[in-house]
């Protein structure tokens, strides 16, 4: 059994109310949404390497692998940190292109178990 993942409260409230007021999702799909993405960020900031899927700006299904890793992300990083086109969204070590990507948080469909 995988251990217990201890999440934000105030990321999910967040994430919750930005979904119902700017997307008109209702608020039990929010905050499970909220819920799946911070339990994510946690378990990437592990140093897990979490596979998971979201939906790209032309509406096609992404199936990616990401970390966010201290190591690889130290590695990774070039001039002061995140790239100005990714602010706003949720920025992850892509593993199997080796670069930043992102994707907007509304998009995101959930993590893949193996």
């Amino acid at each position: 059994m995988k251990p217990m993942t201890t999440v934000s409260t105030n990321e999910i409230a967040r994430y919750t109310a930005k979904n119902i007021t700017m997307n008109n999702v209702d608020v039990f799909t929010a905050t499970a949404k909220g819920i799946a993405l911070e339990a994510m960020k946690k378990r990437m900031m592990r140093g897990e390497c979490v596979r998971f899927a979201f939906l790209k700006k032309d509406n096609t299904v992404r199936i990616a692998v990401g970390t966010l890793q201290q190591q690889a992300v130290e590695a990774n990083v070039k001039g002061t940190g995140i790239p100005k086109r990714l602010q706003g969204m949720f920025v992850y070590l892509d593993l199997e292109k080796m670069e930043w990507r992102g994707f907007l948080e509304n998009r995101f469909i959930g993590t893949i178990e193996n």
